[in-house]
């Protein structure tokens, strides 16, 4: 999460803010949201400052987007495998369609991992407490 000091930097830099969304822009295997993607396109030609809530929210994509090896201590290459050899157990199609697509990953978005923490609670892979913190 970025801080109020970060958040304030880059709203008053029309420059940050233009090549911070133009970057997000072209990253290989995005899964930005309609909307999302709508904002990305409108700050990547930005002339001004920004209000507090959308430098708050582009960099919240930016973090949306970095790439995570670990996470709470777990090793995500173990947990896509083991989520894989018991696919056949989870409720959902859709979530044995998700698991199948990481096959062999070893790195996710906080997005991707929070759906893969998902599905390693069903499967009791992992305790039903544990969350991806923020």
């Amino acid at each position: 999460m970025a801080s109020w000091i970060e958040i304030e930097r880059v709203r008053k830099d029309p420059i940050a803010i233009r090549s911070l969304a133009k970057r997000l822009l072209k990253l290989p295997d995005h899964d930005w949201t309609e909307w999302e993607a709508d904002f990305l396109q409108d700050r990547s030609r930005q002339k001004d400052e920004i209000n507090t809530r959308q430098a708050e929210k582009l960099l919240e994509l930016r973090d949306e987007a970095e790439l995570f090896s670990k996470a709470e201590g777990f090793s995500v290459a173990s947990l896509v495998e083991n989520c894989w050899i018991a696919r056949d157990d989870l409720q959902y199609e859709s979530d044995r369609t998700f698991i199948e697509s990481l096959k062999g990953r070893t790195a996710l978005k906080r997005r991707q991992l929070r759906k893969l923490f998902a599905c390693s609670r069903e499967l009791h892979i992992i305790e039903d407490y544990i969350a991806l913190s923020a």
